[in-house]
């Protein structure tokens, strides 16, 4: 069995009973034909680049996969035939490559004056822009232009 993962993009007009609906055939279209689903994320309602099909947004869901290399023309022959389906792509993942590392702060790095820094945190002596008495910070008294 390979990892897979595909996107496809419903309509948004659909109620929200309907894009369940094609969220769990698809989701039983998979399992039924011998594949394992490990994930699905539902994305949201997200906007176009370009309209598609007169629509300027869509419903996005990701599921991820493993099933054979023959099931996938299947499954998009599900999606063609799906006329709430507004795109969708499927894409094999090498998972030696693509495997899901935990996410690790950044090594501290020095900043202007040498001292180390973490990216994520803010410095204890720093200061709001503009905050009283900074040299910097614009004129409030100014003389406005009057023609």
């Amino acid at each position: 069995m390979v990892t897979y993962e595909t996107i496809f993009i419903v309509r948004p007009d659909l109620t929200q009973e309907e894009i369940d609906t094609n969220l769990e055939f698809f989701k039983g279209n998979i399992e039924q034909n011998g594949g394992e689903i490990l994930k699905v994320e539902p994305w949201g309602k997200l906007s176009f680049a370009y309209e598609v099909e007169d629509y300027r947004d869509g419903y996005y869901f990701l599921i991820q996969y493993k099933a054979g290399g023959n099931y996938n023309e299947e499954l998009e022959k599900r999606y063609r035939y799906s006329e709430d389906v507004l795109r969708f792509c499927i894409v094999k993942i090498d998972e030696k490559k693509f495997k899901l590392k935990p996410r690790k702060d950044p090594a501290p790095r020095p900043d202007r004056k040498g001292k180390k820094v973490n990216p994520r945190r803010p410095r204890e002596d720093s200061r709001t822009p503009f905050e009283e008495g900074d040299e910097a910070a614009p004129e409030t008294d100014a003389e406005e232009i009057s023609e």
